[in-house]
């Protein structure tokens, strides 16, 4: 019989298909790309080096930190006609207040708000208010401006300011820090930036020709090449600023890209359509730029996300996984890092404002970071299997902290609107206390119930096999045989901590193994990795049998009556310092257990003997009394008919 096939030329005819996946490079473009990659490698390694340079030698700029802060007092670019604060001494000497509406400079008038942004001051480049604006945020040298200001009370007065870099770097040593720290203070995810090329550089080297690998590559050094210090060295080189916004768009084209087509390149029309969206970014700025960037971010989670229902391969789910926990340990910092830009024009202090920016570069940089951790696990393979522990512990983290936050919140507030209520008063320490002394006391219960719900949620196995073994084997003690239960605990051993192979010592013979041979198991008694299995739980040179855990029935001082040997994990890393402890904890009962199922079947056999014993007794009995083993039976019968 002949099947009827489909004809290939008729199913392509008038419709273009697309291949299953990205094609690997060739010859010719693995070079090129490699030649680009490159390039920029270079770009994200002297950039940085050479744009720190500059600004360690360069004489301290520091009054330029935020607007305003060169004339002694911080504006926002939504309006810079408002005093946010004032820095340093030298300002409060002035007269100046927060809140002050600046209303002329020089006599001059300005408008009632004045945007001082970069679309802005393009507008109004021959407007003569922002000119005089201009020379108070920007001009160098050191001048004395009058200012006329009018308070939040309606008052108006005439104040002087005088220009220069003293205001920041009074600022800064009133806080106890070095003005040079304080021209770092914006270069701080740099120390991030060692890892980071080091990523890069496995990513492309360790999957030469893979396109996502080598498109994440070349993202983490465009990113590198576009930020600060390296913006510093392009400026210094002539390049212009369209350049480098370019390079930084570009990276994270390139990253989005390469999250949409992980893990290998699948291909289909939705992620090629959403592909073509991103050059977008292109021409995007501020606000609608970010917003745009974090929703492709989502759409990148929500399709690993699917991707993770319908995958069938375990070490295919892991490499999701642990790229889901990269990608939106990113997304989540990313937005941390656009938050506290947005905030840092709203806080009410100098050293609020300098907490705010170090918190914006930190967090940028950890997104940076927990990314490529992410991403370069789950293209490398290598401990695949810790994912769910890293991501349950990062919720842990999170959650525990936004509990305590939230408690030591909702408590200062009650307990100062309490004593509003009753005395008036608003000053006093008393709630401040008190919020942190009750955050302190439910630190512990918050971390205990999160822990566990966490490992319910993101660490099924280890949950199963912290609890669901003991109990196992105290069901299988009374009823099964030894073979039956330690057969049982080996395969609820492998499924917790997704081991190859697994063997079970008791009273020195090897009763059970699975993944391998008795004899093998012999076999390695006998090496040198075996020597110390007594008494090391784990050692990692061992490829065979890496963990060893002694099988002690009680938690006395007795000798182990056996040892349950524990193999690595498919992608040959060691099970995880978590998954270690929980089969110490769970080896006493597995112990208890083998010694109860040793004596009831040392038990069982005595009186199978005794019964044994007993029948041949009965039976020579018989025999003596009769003919043979059935005469007395007869006599009775005969008897009783």
């Amino acid at each position: 019989m002949l099947l009827a096939l489909p004809r290939t030329d008729q199913a392509l005819k008038g419709r273009f298909r697309l291949p299953p996946v990205v094609p690997k490079f060739n010859t010719l473009g693995y070079r090129l790309f490699t030649a680009v990659w490159a390039l920029v490698l270079v770009l994200a390694i002297a950039g940085p080096v050479i744009g720190f340079y500059y600004r360690y030698t360069e004489k301290p700029n520091n009054s330029q930190l935020f607007l305003g802060s060169r004339a002694g007092f911080a504006v926002s670019p939504r309006d810079a006609t408002v005093v946010r604060f004032t820095v340093g001494p030298h300002a409060a000497d002035s007269g100046l207040i927060p809140g002050d509406h600046i209303i002329a400079i020089y006599g001059i008038p300005l408008p009632k708000s004045m945007p001082f942004n970069e679309k802005a001051l393009a507008e109004h480049a021959n407007d003569p208010a922002y000119n005089l604006m201009g020379n108070v945020v920007f001009a160098e040298g050191q001048s004395e401006i009058p200012l006329t200001v009018r308070d939040p009370d309606g008052r108006v007065r005439d104040v002087t300011v005088t220009t220069g870099e003293q205001h920041v770097d009074a600022g800064a040593r009133a806080l106890g820090i070095s003005p040079t720290v304080l021209s770092f203070i914006d270069l701080l995810h740099v120390f991030f930036y060692p890892f980071l090329l080091w990523a890069a550089w496995l990513l492309h080297r360790r999957n030469a020709r893979d396109i996502v690998s080598s498109l994440l590559s070349l993202a983490v050094l465009l990113n590198i090449a576009a930020e600060q210090p390296s913006t510093v060295f392009l400026t210094a080189m002539g390049l212009p600023r369209d350049f480098n916004v370019a390079l930084y768009d570009l990276g994270n084209i390139l990253l989005l890209t390469g999250i949409l087509l992980f893990p290998h390149g699948n291909l289909s029309w939705r992620v090629v359509g959403l592909i073509a969206c991103l050059p977008l970014l292109m021409f995007l700025r501020g606000t609608i730029y970010q917003t745009y960037f974090i929703c492709f971010m989502i759409i990148g989670v929500l399709a690993m996300l699917r991707r993770l229902k319908r995958t069938d391969s375990s070490e295919q789910k892991q490499q999701i996984r642990w790229a889901l926990f990269g990608i939106s340990a990113y997304a989540v910092l990313r937005c941390i890092s656009i938050v506290c830009d947005s905030l840092k024009w709203s806080t009410d202090s100098f050293g609020a404002q300098l907490l705010v920016e170090m918190a914006s570069g930190l967090s940028f940089a950890f997104a940076m970071l927990f990314l490529q951790v992410g991403l370069l696990i789950a293209l490398l393979r290598y401990r695949l299997y810790d994912a769910e522990i890293v991501i349950g512990r990062s919720v842990n983290f999170a959650v525990i902290t936004l509990g305590v936050a939230a408690i030591f919140a909702a408590a200062g507030d009650a307990v100062k609107q309490f004593i509003y209520n009753y005395s008036g008063n608003t000053n006093s320490q008393g709630p401040i206390i008190f919020a942190a002394a009750l955050a302190t006391i439910m630190v512990n219960p918050i971390q205990e119930r999160v822990q566990r719900w966490s490992e319910r949620k993101f660490q099924k196995n280890l949950f199963l096999l912290r609890n669901d073994l003991p109990q196992s084997v105290r069901d299988m003690r009374e009823t099964a045989s030894l073979d039956e239960m330690i057969g049982e605990i080996l395969a609820q051993v492998d499924r917790g901590v997704r081991a190859v192979r697994a063997a079970m010592i008791v009273n020195g013979c090897v009763l059970n193994v699975r993944g391998l041979g008795k004899d093998e198991v012999e076999t390695w008694r006998t090496s040198v990795f075996a020597q110390d299995y007594r008494t090391d739980i784990c050692e990692p040179s061992d490829k065979l049998f890496p963990i060893r855990v002694p099988l002690v029935p009680s938690s006395g001082d007795e000798e182990p009556i056996g040892f349950l040997l524990v193999g690595p994990r498919p992608d040959g890393s060691l099970p995880s310092r978590a998954e270690q402890n929980a089969l110490a904890e769970v080896s006493e009962e597995i112990a208890r257990a083998i010694r109860t199922v040793i004596k009831r079947e040392a038990r069982e056999a005595e009186v199978i003997d005794l019964i044994a014993d007993n029948s041949r007794r009965i039976e020579a009995i018989e025999a003596m009394l009769g003919d043979g083993p059935g005469t007395v039976s007869a006599k009775r019968s005969r008897g009783t008919a």
